[in-house]
């Protein structure tokens, strides 16, 4: 049997989706007691509520109240997720979500052998791996869901934004044959009674079933990596501005540039005259957390990377300078 795909309006939605199937499908197997959900810190998996609960940052955690059996390990330790398993019990655990390269949290690639490191530990103690490519799916590492440049198969992919390109809300899971089998085995067999009132809404799909024709047509897919470098070697010479902490990047088109953390808590309103003083010179970044990150379209070429990197200049120029 293939696999098989349960759309969804959004990312948010298909988070809830897979945790809630993951659930699922150990209590059809017998084991009713797989609750728990293992994701990382600085991780981001939207703010629906179960997507609240397994989120790595913080502040979007606080004031809610009590949520869903779920626990954060840091982001970048196999051993760490080795440990929790352990303590928590294998029994207990449903399953672990992972981005490939952590989105909002900070833009965050990662380690060499981490992926695969995550894979087997998940595959050892039977617990469902659950890739979130809502950030880094449709070309943005390269591939149509990212976790193919890693030699690694979930048991399910999250999607959504790249898959119309964001002109419409469209999400989705796809759910491997191990999971989806309990559900398709048989006639009569147990129903997954969940769905949102807009999920696979036929507009939405057409714009997707459109955007992945102009996505192959134009092999944009590839440009996600051919330009990975080309955008981290623009970025790379502000490594060496006085207010610059980190530049980060080189898996996929999208990087991030962190200012320096004494400069941070000396003047809080430094981020913001970044983020300000880019725009003014012609290009919008995002904050996020302590710095901003870039994510630019698959067309972009080199002279779109020179211009980012000068409006992040101006930007760290401002922050340094203590002026709007």
């Amino acid at each position: 049997m293939p696999a098989r795909v349960f759309l969804t309006s959004g990312g948010g939605d298909s988070i809830d989706t897979a945790a809630k199937l993951a659930r699922r499908y150990w209590h059809e197997q017998g084991q009713p007691e797989r609750t728990v959900l293992l994701s990382r810190t600085q991780g981001y998996h939207g703010t629906h509520g179960i997507g609240t609960a397994i989120g790595g940052i913080e502040a979007n955690r606080v004031g809610f109240g009590p949520h869903v059996e779920a626990e954060q390990v840091p982001f970048d330790s196999v051993d760490a997720l080795e440990l929790a398993i352990e303590r928590l019990g294998a029994e207990r655990v449903a399953a672990f979500f992972v981005e490939p390269v952590l989105g909002a949290g900070g833009v965050h690639p990662p380690l060499p052998g981490y992926i695969e490191g995550v894979a087997e530990a998940c595959r050892r103690n039977e617990v469902l791996l659950v890739v979130d490519a809502v950030i880094c799916g449709f070309g943005r590492l390269g591939t149509w869901f990212g976790i193919e440049r890693w030699d690694v198969v979930p048991d399910m992919i999250v999607f959504a934004k790249g898959v119309t390109s964001g002109y419409l809300p469209l999400g989705g899971v796809i759910v491997s044959e191990r999971v989806a089998e309990p559900f398709w085995s048989s006639p009569g067999g147990p129903v997954f009674r969940h769905g949102a009132t807009y999920a696979g809404h036929a507009t939405c799909a057409a714009a997707a079933l459109a955007n992945i024709e102009l996505l192959e047509r134009d092999d944009l897919l590839a440009r996600g990596q051919a330009m990975e470098q080309p955008l981290l070697d623009a970025l790379l010479p502000l490594a060496g501005h006085a207010a610059t902490a980190e530049v980060r990047g080189g898996t996929g088109t999208l990087a991030a540039v962190d200012l320096d953390r004494e400069l941070l808590e000396r003047d809080p309103a430094a981020l913001g005259r970044l983020t300000a003083a880019a725009r003014a010179d012609g290009v919008l970044v995002r904050q996020l957390g302590s710095g901003v990150a870039v994510s630019p379209p698959l067309t972009a070429t080199a002279e779109h990377f020179e211009m980012i990197a000068h409006a992040i200049s101006a930007g760290l120029d401002a922050a340094a300078a203590g002026v709007s």
